[in-house]
């Protein structure tokens, strides 16, 4: 049972780096799209997305936690993650018909 806890954490701090990288190379790639017309809703619109991709990873994570921890902390960091990122995709959803 060590061996499988040990196991899901290492699995754990792996989509919380993922999803971090995912997030700063989605910064870095979108900065140089500001010139021009139209250019900082491109950005806006491409960190949104490379931020929910990241945190997709972390909502994974979370979880992973969450079975890992069983407490009322790593439900409420659960609840609290999947709650910005779902905010985020309406966020985004809502500027793209806009």
């Amino acid at each position: 049972m060590e061996a499988y806890q040990a196991a899901l954490g290492t699995v754990r701090i792996l989509l919380l780096f993922v999803g971090s990288f995912v997030i700063v190379f989605g910064i870095a790639r979108a900065l140089p799209v500001a010139r021009g017309p139209g250019g900082p809703a491109r950005v806006a619109r491409r960190i949104g997305e490379n931020a929910a991709l990241g945190l997709d990873y972390f909502v994974g994570a979370t979880i992973l936690n969450l079975a890992l921890n069983p407490t009322w902390a790593a439900i409420a960091t659960t609840a609290f993650t999947i709650a910005v990122r779902k905010t985020l995709t309406f966020s985004l959803g809502r500027s793209a018909r806009s």
